[in-house]
């Protein structure tokens, strides 16, 4: 092996805006440092998945993904076509956070042991 895909996080660099951890950033220099050493090549993988904390994901700052996300967010789907609205509800499209019942944290996220009822792939179409 001597290849690595590292993941860091856009919301363990970026606590609050413009300001940055350059301890975990110094960290993971250090370890792509390592890895070079060992003969390593390291990709880098600003990864994100379900966009951020707010709907059960992991990614994007919480402070940019409410600011994006807005006060009354809106499906894209009953955007697109009002008629399918019973398909999308059957197969679990545009159903809000709030309306799932989960118990919330300090910063107005859902608890992880609640996201983690269903699968990930369920929150992609959150409005």
């Amino acid at each position: 092996m001597n290849f690595v895909r590292l993941g860091v996080m856009w919301e363990a660099v970026e606590k609050q805006p413009g300001v940055y951890d350059y301890e975990y950033l110094a960290r993971i220099d250090k370890l792509i440092t390592k890895l070079g050493a060992a003969g390593i090549y390291t990709l880098v993988d600003m990864h994100q998945d379900v966009f951020a904390r707010v709907i059960c994901g992991e990614g994007f700052p919480d402070f940019y993904a409410k600011e994006a996300i807005g006060e009354n967010p809106v499906c894209l789907t009953e955007k697109l076509d009002a008629l399918l609205k019973p398909v999308y509800e059957k197969l679990n499209f545009c159903v809000d956070m709030r309306a799932r019942g989960y118990t919330y944290d300090a910063n107005g996220d859902p608890i992880i042991s609640d996201c983690q009822k269903e699968m990930f792939t369920d929150y992609y179409m959150t409005p």
